[in-house]
């Protein structure tokens, strides 16, 4: 038997017994690491895993108790056996150990195979994220088993998996609003024209109902029932026609579970301080571009991601305040996890493929990761 022979069975054998075993020798997966959610991308799946950034201890061993979904869920009740932690704040790692975990448990959950090498991570981050936070990022993907890390640009991201080519010469703008964050990058020619990220987003909404009812109907909610209520019957420019919902909490006065009905004209002036933040931030990435850029986004327009575009009426009420044609991304709060699994799926440009290599080669030498300009790839295609 010839060499050409064998290795062609030895190459039948190993992939058969690596399909009976359901293995797999590595896995590339990319991550939404977000305030609110965090979402796990595989290729040719999709986003397998889409599940509240929370995790659970046992408050006296300190091993992981829940993460997701679960944790969030025990976390309504505030057992006294349980610590509930939320790793990832103002759309940052706050916790690299609590984050890694975390992490690790929806990864293994996302894939039925066994993953004999750590994966190779591709994460979300917001644009003009420091050296500190990077490092925390790393850190959290190391503990998570990570073999490989790499990040990209939140927005960037969100653009790919808004449906929007970055490769066209023409300029087009993504703002993608999430929980803590807003991101806003400017896109040509495979590039990142602008970026910037401001510590504002739908969270800040959901506080200012809450305070609202607490102080002014005396009414006593959770998170999710606030984010209802916006979700529900908030509206970016005020309600054409004003919405009521029943909203649950506990009256403050009696200290007994009450049911109480809210209008729209009530929570609609509760929105504007943080919308009146994100315009001035889109304002000021309008008036910084080229004028080139500028004049492309009059017929590209701008495009809107993340949970709070979710919002009745922000993108007339955006399209009115700037003049330009505004879309939301077809399906806006998985936007950057389908952009970033995008990028793992298609080729990888040789340029890459060489700072891949050299990073794999630091790491396996000096046992840590390289520096950020190693890592931290423009991505064009």
């Amino acid at each position: 038997m010839n060499n050409g022979s064998l290795n062609g069975h030895l190459k039948r054998f190993w992939g058969a017994l690596f399909h009976e075993l359901n293995l797999t020798l590595s896995e590339d997966v990319a991550i939404d690491l977000g305030a609110a959610n965090t979402r796990v991308y595989l290729p040719e799946k999709g986003v397998m895993i889409n599940e509240p950034s929370v995790i659970a201890f046992d408050a006296d061993n300190g091993k992981v108790a829940a993460v997701g979904q679960e944790a969030k869920r025990l976390g309504r009740r505030r057992p006294r056996e349980l610590r509930i932690e939320h790793p990832i704040k103002n759309g940052v790692v706050a916790d690299y150990e609590a984050a890694g975990q975390m992490l690790s448990r929806f990864i293994k959950a996302s894939s039925a195979r066994h993953i004999l090498r750590g994966p190779s991570l591709l994460i979300c981050a917001p644009a003009g994220v420091t050296p500190l936070e990077q490092m925390a990022y790393e850190e959290t993907a190391r503990r998570a088993g990570a073999r490989k890390v790499r990040l990209v640009e939140g927005p960037y991201a969100a653009a790919l998996g808004a449906d929007l080519d970055p490769r066209e010469p023409r300029a087009c703008m993504i703002v993608d609003l999430g929980a803590t964050t807003t991101d806003i990058a400017v896109i040509s020619g495979g590039g990142v024209l602008y970026a910037s990220t401001r510590r504002v987003g739908g969270s800040e909404i959901d506080c200012a109902i809450a305070r609202y009812l607490h102080m002014e109907r005396t009414l006593e909610v959770s998170e999710d029932a606030a984010e209802e209520v916006k979700i529900e019957i908030g509206a970016a420019g005020g309600s054409p026609v004003g919405r009521t919902l029943a909203v649950r909490g506990r009256n403050l006065k009696s200290g007994l579970p009450e049911e109480i009905a809210v209008r729209s004209d009530e929570i609609d002036p509760l929105m504007q301080p943080v919308l009146r933040v994100i315009k001035q931030q889109v304002r000021a990435a309008l008036e910084e571009i080229s004028i080139e850029a500028s004049v492309d986004l009059l017929d590209s327009g701008i495009t809107l991601s993340g949970g709070l575009a979710r919002l009745h009426g922000l993108a007339e009420h955006f399209a009115l305040e700037f003049g330009l044609h505004v879309q939301v991304a077809p399906d806006p709060t998985l936007a950057a996890a389908t952009g970033a699994g995008r990028l793992i799926e298609q080729p990888i440009p040789a340029f890459i493929r060489e700072a891949m290599r050299e990073e794999e080669s630091v790491r396996a030498t000096n046992g840590s990761w390289p520096n950020r300009e190693d890592k931290r790839f423009a991505y064009s295609h």
